[in-house]
């Protein structure tokens, strides 16, 4: 063969693989990889590359392999065990997950690339292969078991058999259910929901239901999705809150209501040791002013409407985590409370981007 490329990447693995995370992380920086603070490699994990990036408090998991020419990787990005990226260009937008087992590569060309948004999440034993490009526009969900799949090749073309390698578009805010398969060409737009076991061989319009095999329309705007108005907005944060308090007690935290706070008791582990911390959160239903916001005495702050930017700073400057759901955004300052809502708040589609 002319042209070699081994399926594994041993030799990385051998050299790298097993190191400790922080002399991964110098070897790494020694070669010129740009690597964040806080990165976390995993026991195995490998990134092969000739201009990579990865942002701060990203984490690679168990035994994943990154390979590629460019690997550019946002802050807070997770990546689960046992993931093989193999493509020569990689862009993972912040906030984005990545499950166990995700396969990213197959037959491609020097040029191909993969291109996944802020806030995305690929779940696990999904298999794509970006033959010529993919792009996941941000804030989109890939359920799992899914296939998304750029080339399609088997027979002889001079035969009279389909011979198909084409890019893949898929919109901003895109839900794609499990088991669903992609064809080569096919664009989906924004706001878009895909039922589960599609097929999806041509271009779906943005904000509608899709379903079938192969997909077809079978809702769309106003129908899907349908408008919420104030009050519906109040009523399911209401919901939320109460099932999310729930769930925090069941969790074996201790949760009381005090005035319009609650005060959330729970174990903080270092090492060896575990002792008790106190947090405060605070949900906000009503539009917040300056008054309101200096009288707050809370770690953790959701709000259901916008926040003014004086107020943010204002939070900033009190070290007090702010979670704004109207513009799906949060502080880029996080604490454990903080952090643990706003996952919680991820069940409900409300993904945050820090700012």
């Amino acid at each position: 063969m002319i042209i070699e490329k081994s399926r594994i990447p041993v030799r990385d693995i051998v050299i790298f693989g097993f190191l400790p995370g922080f002399l991964k992380k110098t070897a790494y920086r020694l070669k010129g990889y740009k690597i964040g603070r806080h990165v976390r490699l995993s026991f195995g994990a490998v990134i092969c590359g000739k201009h990579v990036v990865v942002g701060e408090n990203t984490s690679i998991g168990f035994f994943s392999i990154l390979r590629g020419n460019v690997i550019h990787i946002g802050s807070h990005v997770n990546i689960g065990s046992v993931t093989f990226i193999d493509t020569p260009n990689v862009e993972i937008g912040s906030g984005t997950r990545i499950n166990e087992q995700v396969f990213i590569g197959g037959l491609q060309d020097p040029d191909s690339s993969i291109h996944i948004g802020k806030n995305c999440q690929i779940m696990q034993m999904s298999f794509i292969n970006p033959a010529k490009s993919i792009t996941i526009g941000d804030d989109s969900g890939i359920g799992g078991h899914s296939l998304i799949f750029g080339h399609a090749s088997w027979l002889s073309r001079f035969e009279g058999y389909p011979v198909e390698f084409k890019p893949i578009v898929i919109g901003k805010s895109v839900s794609i259910s499990w088991r669903v398969f992609v064809m080569p060409g096919v664009n989906i737009g924004d706001g878009t929901v895909i039922s589960a076991d599609s097929l999806v061989n041509r271009d779906i319009p943005g904000k509608c239901l899709a379903a079938g095999y192969p997909a077809r329309v079978i809702s769309k705007y106003p129908d899907f999705p349908k408008e919420v108005n104030s009050d519906g907005r109040v009523g399911i944060l209401k919901n939320i809150e109460s099932e999310m308090i729930s769930y925090f007690q069941k969790a074996g935290l201790k949760v009381e209501k005090i005035n319009k706070n609650y005060k959330i008791d729970y174990p903080d582990r270092s090492w060896f040791i575990s002792r008790e911390k106190t947090a405060f959160l605070h949900m906000e239903y009503e539009p917040l002013d300056s008054a309101s916001a200096k009288e707050l005495n809370a770690d953790v702050l959701v709000s259901l409407n916008p926040i003014p930017e004086d107020i943010l700073q204002m939070l900033a400057d009190r070290k007090i985590m702010w979670i704004d759901i109207a513009t799906k955004r949060q502080s880029k300052f996080e604490n454990d409370l903080g952090s643990e809502v706003a996952l919680y708040l991820r069940r409900y589609g409300v993904r945050l981007t820090r700012v």
